[in-house]
Order: structure tokens, then sequence, then C-alpha cells
């Protein structure tokens, strides 16, 4: 990927998203990757959805900033 398109990608992450970052006992990262891949899911999108289904929030609704 060209630098500046690297740049623009970072640019509009850092605008567009909030970072969490999780901790999950050793060893089972592994497993949840594992989990995710076999719902045809990445970690974060697993991630996502859990947290939309315990909220109750809508997918649109998810994706709209305040």
């Amino acid at each position: 990927m060209p630098k500046k398109q690297t740049e623009w990608t970072r640019a509009y992450n850092e605008k567009s998203y909030d970072r969490l970052a999780i901790t999950v006992p050793k060893g089972q990262k592994q497993a949840i990757d594992a989990h995710a891949k076999a719902k045809g899911e990445s970690i974060n999108s697993l991630v996502n959805a859990l947290l939309r289904a315990d909220m109750g929030i809508s997918e649109e609704n998810w994706k709209k900033s305040e």
C-alpha cells in the first residue's frame, strides 16, 4: 500500500473509530479466534455483534456516532 494511502486510512480510522483493548486469560485468545473463524467472523466483528446484542442496539444505530 502506498504511503499516502496508509496515512489517509490511519487518519480516517482515528477520526471514525474508538479503540478498545480487552484482556482475556492466557491461552484463550486462540480459542476465541477459532470460535470467531468458525462463525465466519473476526474477533472484532464478533465482539461488536455481542455488544450490540447485549446492549439492544441495532446495527444501524451502532454505526451512528454521537
